[in-house]
C-alpha cells in the first residue's frame, strides 16, 4: 500500500467513451489497489528445495488452490500472482500475473514510486534434462502463452518480459525477452516456443524462470503467463495440446447477482450460466459437461447438506471444432424446489464438469504422466441470504469517480415484485492514497430522472476502509429506519471532496452496465468500464431510530409523522383510516415482505387515527407533516 504522500503518482487506465459531458475531472475510473490475500509461507519455509523431476514439465495454474503457484512444481520464493481475473480470454482457468508487488502483496520499493527494475520471478523446480539422450536434445523446446496487461496496468516501452535458462555452472542465461510496445494488445495471448538449445543446460539440476522488468512501487506493468509445458519430442510448430480446457469461472445462475436474498427467489430469479471452453487440440471433439450444486442450508445455527444433479453430460453433448474457443450457454436452471425456503441463508457450490475425453482418445505416452483433466472442471460458490451482490467477494481493482460533486449510481432489479426494506448498504472501500478525514454522502434513489425526489435515502458518512486481511472486508452502513424500494433501485455516493475514494471492483463478473455517473446534472450509463461494484444493499426488518428492537414496537405505524405513507406488520388485517372527525380516509394498501404500505390518497397535514386488528384490535394515531 502507497503512503499518502506517494498517491498522486498511482497509474490509471481511464475509462474512455463515455458521454462528452464528462470533464476531465469528473471521469469514472479504474485504479490498482492493495491485493488482497494473506501473505505467503515464512522465508525459512521458502527456501526448501525441490527434489529433480524428469520430464515433461507441464503446468496452467488452474488447479492452484491458493493466490500462487503450486510449490511442488515451482520454488516458493515466488511473488506472482495466480488468479482469474487480470487475464483476458486465456487458454485455460487462471493466470499467472507478473507486476511490481512483492510476496506479501506491497511493493517492492516504497521509498522511490518512480523506481524501475527487476520485479517478480517465477522459478521452476529442477529439471533432469542430463537425462535426455543426446540423439533427442535438438527436441526440448519450452511452450508457454504470455499477455500483456490483460485487465491489468499495461507496460510502459522498456519494461520487458524474460525467461531464462540456468546452466551447468549454475549461471541464469537469458533465452528469450519480449519489450512492451504500444502495438502489443491486452486482450490477446500469445504462444511462444523455444529450444531450450545448448550443452551448457543438459544436466539434472536445470531450471527455467519467467521474471518481468517494470515499475517497482504496486501493481503496474504488467504481464500474464499461463500453459508452461516444457518435453522431448518437439519442434517449432508443436503448438496443439490434446486438451479442452475450461477459461473462465461459471457465471452467475441468478441473472447476473453471486448473491440474492433468500426471500426475494421465485422461479424467475434462476437463469442459465455461461462456461467458456477452449478447444486447445488439432481435432474435432464431442464434449458434453455436468452441473451439480452442493446445498449447504442454514437455520437456526444447524446445517443441512443436500447434492442436486442440474445438467447430466448424456444429454448435452455437442461437437467442438479444432482450436477454437466457445461460449456454452448451459441447457438447464437450477428448479427452485431444490431449495429450503424456509432457511436463514443457504450456500450453493456449483459444480460444471467438463468431458472432453481429455488422457484418452488424442493422448500420446509422450504426455504422460500429465493429467489435462485439471483444467475439465471450475467451482462457483454463491450466497442465499438476506442481501444482493453483483460481485464474488474479490476485489481485482478498485473504480471511483472523481471531482467534488461527482454522484455515482448503481442498479439493482429486484427479483421480486413485491417492495422490501433496506436496513444496511456493505461497501468495500481498499487502501488507497489519503486515507485522512474523508467522507462521501451515501444514497439511495428509486430513480434516475434528476430530481430530489428520487432520493429514498441520503447519509454522509466516513469512508472506513479495510485491511486485506480482515476477516471481513465489507463495512456495514446501518440505516436504523429501513428504506422501502420496489422493483429497481440504485445505491451509490457523492463525492465531497476532490479525494480518490475507489470501490473494490470484481473482474469476473460484468454488470458495468448498471453504473451511471453524474457530474453536471444528467445521469450517464456507463459504457466501457467491466466488472462488479463491490457495493450491497441489505434487507430486514428496520430498527426503531431511538430505542431498541421489540415485537411492539414494529406493531406500531413507521414512520411517524411522515408526509404520505407508512407501514403497518405485514399481519396487519382489516385496515381502517379515520380522520379526527371519525370520517374515513382513503388510501392504497401495498404488500411487502415485513409489512403493509399504506399510501394516504390526499393527504392533509393533521392527525389521523388507523385502526387494524393484529393478535388484537389496535387504534394508533399518524401524523401527516407538510
Amino acid at each position: 500500500m502507497l503512503n499518502g504522500k506517494y498517491s498522486i503518482i498511482f497509474k490509471t487506465l481511464l475509462v474512455v467513451g463515455i458521454a462528452s459531458s464528462f470533464n476531465a475531472f469528473s471521469q469514472l475510473k479504474i485504479v490498482q489497489i492493495d491485493r488482497q490475500f494473506p501473505s505467503k509461507e515464512n522465508k525459512a519455509a521458502r527456501t526448501e528445495s525441490l527434489p529433480a523431476r524428469a520430464l515433461p514439465f507441464w503446468d496452467d495454474f488452474s488447479s492452484t488452490q491458493t493466490p500462487f503457484p503450486d510449490t511442488t512444481t515451482w520454488e516458493k520464493n515466488s511473488a506472482v500472482w495466480v488468479n482469474s481475473g487480470t487475464g483476458i480470454n486465456p487458454p485455460s482457468l487462471n493466470v499467472a500475473t507478473f507486476d511490481g508487488y512483492d510476496a506479501q502483496g506491497k511493493p517492492y520499493s516504497v521509498n522511490n514510486v518512480l523506481a524501475n527494475g527487476l520485479a517478480d520471478q517465477l522459478t521452476s523446480g529442477p529439471l533432469k534434462l542430463g537425462d535426455v539422450p543426446p540423439a533427442e536434445r535438438a527436441g526440448v523446446y519450452i511452450s508457454f502463452f504470455y499477455q500483456f496487461a490483460g485487465n491489468g496496468d499495461a507496460p510502459e516501452p522498456g519494461d520487458v518480459f524474460s525467461l531464462l535458462f540456468k546452466n551447468a555452472s549454475g549461471q541464469w542465461i537469458q533465452a528469450w525477452s519480449i519489450e512492451s510496445s504500444i502495438l502489443s494488445k491486452p486482450d490477446s495471448s500469445v504462444q511462444v516456443i523455444w529450444p531450450i538449445a545448448g550443452d551448457e543446460y543438459f544436466h539434472n539440476e536445470f531450471q527455467f524462470r519467467f521474471q518481468n522488468f517494470g515499475r517497482l512501487s504496486g501493481p503496474f506493468d504488467t504481464w500474464n503467463l499461463d500453459y508452461v509445458y516444457v518435453n522431448k519430442g518437439r519442434n517449432v510448430n508443436d503448438k496443439i495440446f490434446p486438451d479442452r480446457a475450461i477459461s473462465h469461472p461459471s457465471s452467475s445462475i441468478f441473472n447476473k447477482y453471486y448473491s440474492i436474498p433468500l426471500k426475494h427467489l421465485d422461479g424467475n430469479s434462476m437463469g442459465r450460466s455461461k462456461l467458456f471452453v477452449n478447444n486447445l487440440s488439432g481435432i474435432l471433439q464431442v464434449v458434453s459437461y455436468t452441473r451439480t450444486a452442493e446445498l449447504r442450508s442454514y437455520s437456526s445455527g444447524n446445517q443441512a447438506i443436500s447434492n442436486v444433479v442440474i445438467d447430466s453430460g448424456l444429454t448435452n453433448a455437442f461437437d467442438m471444432d479444432p482450436l477454437t474457443r466457445i461460449q456454452i450457454d448451459t441447457a438447464r436452471i437450477l428448479e427452485i424446489g431444490n431449495l429450503n425456503l424456509n432457511a436463514d441463508s443457504i450456500k450453493l457450490t456449483l459444480t460444471t464438469l467438463f468431458d472432453s475425453d481429455d488422457n484418452e482418445e488424442d493422448y500420446m505416452p509422450i504426455f504422460s504422466p500429465i493429467d489435462f483433466r485439471k483444467n475439465d472442471s471450475t467451482k462457483t460458490s454463491f450466497i442465499i441470504s438476506n442481501f444482493y451482490a453483483y460481485d464474488d467477494g474479490v476485489a481485482e481493482y478498485g473504480a471511483n469517480i472523481t471531482g467534488a460533486g461527482t454522484q455515482l449510481a448503481y442498479q439493482f432489479d429486484m427479483s421480486t415484485n413485491k417492495q422490501d426494506t433496506i436496513v444496511g448498504i456493505d461497501l468495500f472501500f481498499p487502501k488507497f492514497g489519503d486515507e485522512t478525514n474523508q467522507n462521501i454522502q451515501l444514497h439511495i434513489l428509486g430513480a434516475l430522472t434528476g430530481n430530489q425526489s428520487d432520493y429514498l435515502f441520503q447519509k454522509v458518512i466516513p469512508v472506513e476502509r479495510s485491511n486485506r486481511n480482515d476477516k471481513t472486508i465489507f463495512k456495514r452502513v446501518d440505516i436504523p429506519g429501513g428504506v422501502v424500494v420496489k422493483n429497481t433501485f440504485y445505491l451509490g455516493w457523492k463525492l465531497t471532496s476532490a479525494a480518490e475514494i475507489p470501490i473494490g471492483l470484481d473482474a469476473n463478473n460484468d454488470s458495468g452496465e448498471k453504473i451511471f455517473v453524474n457530474s453536471s446534472g444528467s445521469w450517464i450509463q456507463n459504457k466501457a468500464l467491466k466488472g462488479s461494484l463491490m457495493i450491497r444493499p441489505i434487507f430486514g426488518k428496520p430498527k426503531d431510530l431511538t430505542t431498541s428492537i421489540t415485537e411492539s414496537a414494529f406493531a406500531k405505524p413507521f414512520p411517524n409523522p411522515t408526509q404520505q405513507r407508512f407501514f403497518l406488520p405485514n399481519e396487519a388485517k382489516e385496515i381502517q383510516l379515520y380522520s379526527v372527525t371519525g370520517s374515513t380516509v382513503a388510501f392504497e394498501q401495498t404488500d411487502g415482505f415485513d409489512h403493509k404500505e399504506i399510501t394516504i390518497s390526499h393527504p392533509v397535514p393533521g392527525l389521523y387515527l388507523v385502526r387494524y386488528f393484529l393478535e388484537k384490535w389496535r387504534t394508533e394515531k399518524v401524523i401527516i407533516s407538510n
